[in-house]
């Protein structure tokens, strides 16, 4: 009985870990590149100059556009395009 508990839980967990996703929250339009004694990156970065200060002081370090960023189009609330109708007299 405690086996078969054991193995159907196992089966449950591969199964829950292959539906696993890679987050893109941290995704950034910029990266921050740092060459010290091994090649790090964060493309974290919200804005040219947030990556800048984040390399600023640190040698072997510059930014660049983060090429697997996709900016998603954020569509207005409809209700802010209505035109305004002309008041009754």
């Amino acid at each position: 009985m405690r086996m078969t508990v054991a193995l159907t839980a196992l089966v449950v967990g591969f199964a829950m870990a292959a539906q696993v996703q890679p987050s893109r929250a941290s995704e950034g339009p910029w990266c921050s590149h740092y060459f010290g004694t091994d090649y790090t990156e964060n493309c974290s970065m919200r804005s040219f100059d947030m990556c800048i200060a984040e390399t600023r002081g640190a040698g072997g370090t510059f930014c660049s556009p983060n090429p697997r960023y996709h900016a998603v189009a954020v569509e207005r609330a409809a209700h802010r395009r209505q035109i305004a109708a002309p008041h009754p007299m």
